[in-house]
């Protein structure tokens, strides 16, 4: 009797045992770096929705340091209508402004040809950009294309701000200062994508110093003669393509030809610059000419003086502008040219040692 007694107690105790298991929250008990990964895998709209499951995801979310306002997210705004009449940058503010502690990653692409709702004003943007650049923002990524002819232009406490380390700045107007100090100081990646750099004050062009620059990139710019860079000592990628309302000139290119490693070209670009004036390039390994025209003598002409000012060439990639494309040039003479550059590019490329 006793026996049975005892028996039945286990199988309660057991029963009692598996239904507090099955009750647990597994995934609550997770580590907090293993929560924040989580969240770092789940679109915006969904990371957000978790601070309500408890208190210790609202903790986690609130700690996070990445945020991605991308494409996605304001497609998914849009789609829903928020109904409590909420705009879209009421929705930046209210997550943005909450964080709890730094925001090392951010993430703004905002189109308003597909929604002119989203659009932001230029004071709103100036409030996110201030607050990222007060609270450790270190890669930013910027995208903001306006078809209501409202220019957004990046604002002075980004280009101070000392802990970004890469920039991303897409359909944006660029006013840098004249000989300004302290400039994307610390700054390793910088891109520019559909940027226009505003016009020189008395024809003098802004010209800063960028230390630690390590990668640099140019496409679709206007007006990029007006910025220019003090020869970064440790800039080794250089990609340039593509320059609306003005062209490159030779002397912006010169300066950075002795220290890179890369250099990404497009064949329009060839067309207006100078080789004589290059330098030497003794570190250039790889170079990659984008739509390079082999219809036009000139594009050739200058792919291959350039080729003559890199020893040490490693690797050229080349992708060809459709000849319907081409600039007219005189045939036997484009003939001429491209036949000596394949001979030139195949001795250079080959002939040279491959240097890791």
């Amino acid at each position: 009797m006793h026996h049975c007694s005892f028996n039945l107690i286990a199988r309660r105790r057991r029963r009692v045992k598996t239904v507090a298991n099955a009750s647990r929250d597994l995934i609550s008990e997770l580590p907090v770096e293993v929560k924040d990964r989580i969240l770092e895998c789940l679109p915006t709209r969904d990371a957000t929705r978790t601070a309500l499951l408890s208190s210790h995801w609202n903790h986690v979310w609130l700690q996070h340091e990445r945020l991605t306002f991308g494409c996605e997210f304001v497609q998914s705004f849009q789609h829903s209508q928020d109904d409590e009449g909420r705009t879209l940058v009421s929705i930046i503010n209210n997550i943005l402004f909450s964080r709890a502690g730094p925001v090392k990653k951010f993430t703004l692409e905002i189109d308003t040809a597909y929604d002119p709702s989203s659009l932001a004003q230029q004071f709103d943007f100036d409030r996110w950009c201030f607050f990222l650049s007060t609270n450790g923002v270190e890669e930013l990524n910027l995208s903001l294309y306006s078809y209501l002819g409202l220019d957004y232009q990046l604002p002075f406490c980004l280009l101070s701000c000392k802990t970004i380390k890469q920039l991303i700045v897409a359909a944006l107007l660029i006013d840098l200062p004249v000989n300004a100090v302290g400039i994307f100081f610390n700054v390793t990646s910088l891109a520019f994508f559909n940027a226009k750099f505003k016009r020189s004050v008395n024809g003098i062009a802004s010209s800063i110093s960028i230390p630690k620059l390590e990668k640099l990139a140019f496409e679709l710019c206007r007006e990029i003669n007006k910025f220019e860079i003090i020869s970064p000592p440790k800039l080794e990628i250089l990609y340039t393509v593509h320059s609306i309302g003005g062209v490159v000139e030779s002397r912006w290119l010169t300066q950075h030809l002795k220290a890179i490693k890369t250099l990404w070209l497009c064949g329009s670009l060839l067309r207006y610059m100078d080789v004589s004036m290059f330098p030497t390039a003794i570190n250039l390994q790889v170079i990659k000419l984008y739509k390079l025209s082999f219809g036009c003598g000139k594009q050739l002409t200058i792919t291959m003086q350039l080729l003559q000012k890199c020893p040490n060439l490693c690797e050229l990639g080349i992708m060809v502008e459709e000849e319907s494309n081409s600039w007219g040039d005189d045939k036997e003479v484009a003939s001429t040219s491209t036949k000596k550059a394949i001979r030139y590019t195949c001795k250079s490329v080959f002939a040279t040692p491959l240097q890791v």
